[in-house]
């Protein structure tokens, strides 16, 4: 871990929050979801931080200050945050998605497979740990195991529109004009904006 950063994230600690909020974990956790959600994100590094600090165990505090960390380019720092997540619940289906997230977005794209594996383990309900398996896999080009995943997305939330518009690219892939058809139309009937998010033309 940068020596840097950590002497940086201290000083934050110490001089940018108030010192109002006392010794409840919540609290802090509350303070820097507020302030993550004004882009302040020093201020809310430093308030995830000290919920952590109070409560190791709060795997959300954990999660959002890898975020904050994320938005700040504090790399290291960031993904021992969302390792720290996972240590703290391993049952925590999202704790392993944000994990195989930071890897597939830093091109460690194999290693994001075995985190978003875990994600399914932890929640076999979770969609979105399935949807971002097939990003993972669709990356490395593994079709088959990739509209496996969609399906699977798609089985569990049927309006998700990422679900059917990635299984429709995999289709394609795979030279299932049909499916890929009959895919994307359902994803559009759901975002109709879809195909400009995407770049389509229709």
């Amino acid at each position: 871990m940068d020596s840097f950063h950590v002497v940086v994230l201290a000083v934050i600690t110490l001089l940018i929050i108030p010192a109002s909020l006392g010794e409840n974990s919540t609290e802090w956790y509350d303070q820097g979801v507020s302030l993550m959600n004004q882009s302040k994100y020093q201020d809310a590094a430093a308030a995830f931080r000290n919920a952590t600090d109070l409560d190791p165990n709060n795997t959300w505090a954990w999660l959002n200050l890898g975020k904050a960390m994320q938005e700040m380019n504090w790399i290291t720092q960031s993904y021992d945050a969302f390792k720290n997540a996972t240590n703290a619940d391993p049952n925590n289906s999202w704790a392993w998605i944000f994990r195989g997230n930071f890897l597939q977005n830093r091109a460690q794209v194999p290693q994001s497979v075995s985190m978003y594996e875990k994600a399914i383990s932890a929640d076999p309900s979770n969609p979105w740990a399935y949807y971002n398996l097939g990003t993972a896999q669709q990356a490395l080009s593994n079709y088959s195991e990739a509209q496996r995943a969609f399906y699977n997305t798609i089985q569990l939330d049927p309006k998700n529109e990422w679900g059917w518009y990635n299984l429709a690219m995999v289709q394609k892939s795979m030279g299932n004009s049909t499916g890929y058809t009959i895919n994307l139309k359902q994803a559009v009937s759901l975002d109709p904006d879809l195909p400009k998010k995407v770049g389509l033309t229709q």
